[in-house]
């Protein structure tokens, strides 16, 4: 292949990835319309046990819209588009939020909407399902590994 070849290449590979580019920017503006109308109904609520001298509320996670808020205090919720949500604490588990998980909670409820958006599910066996569900996700932190780890980083 000659260098003006290349360049025609490399140039017509830009202006589909330049289009392609418009069309993720369209769909997140419509993805951000559409979440602004959900009444997230149902939220998650999860933390990262890592170890830290403040203490945070938690993140709360929409599975309808894939919303998520992080709390540090646990009245904050109330000033967020969450605050007539039913939460589904998820407290035995130490959760980083990432795709993997919010996927892994976003497949559980797609696959059983009627037990988690059913009126007769209490909140309890929400949390016990997800929480099943959600085990091999967790981070387990060893004190030990963290005391190094701030040793190494001074």
């Amino acid at each position: 292949m000659d260098t003006k070849t290349i360049i025609n290449e490399i140039n017509n590979i830009n202006e589909q990835i330049n289009i392609l580019k418009s069309k993720i920017e369209e769909k997140n503006k419509n993805r951000l319309q559409i979440m602004e109308l959900c009444p997230h109904e149902i939220v998650f609520k999860y933390n990262d046990n890592f170890p830290r001298k403040m203490i945070i509320d938690g993140t709360y996670y929409c599975p309808a819209c894939s919303k998520t808020i992080k709390c540090i205090d646990k009245n904050q919720i109330i000033n967020t588009s969450f605050n007539n949500s039913k939460v589904i604490p998820l407290l035995n588990l130490s959760l980083i939020g990432n795709e993997d998980t919010y996927d892994t909670i976003k497949n559980e409820v797609y696959s059983n909407l009627d037990f988690y958006y059913s009126s007769d599910t209490t909140i309890d066996e929400m949390s016990l399902k997800m929480e099943e569900v959600l085990k091999d996700k967790q981070n387990i932190y060893n004190k030990k590994e963290v005391i190094k780890r701030y040793i190494y980083k001074k």
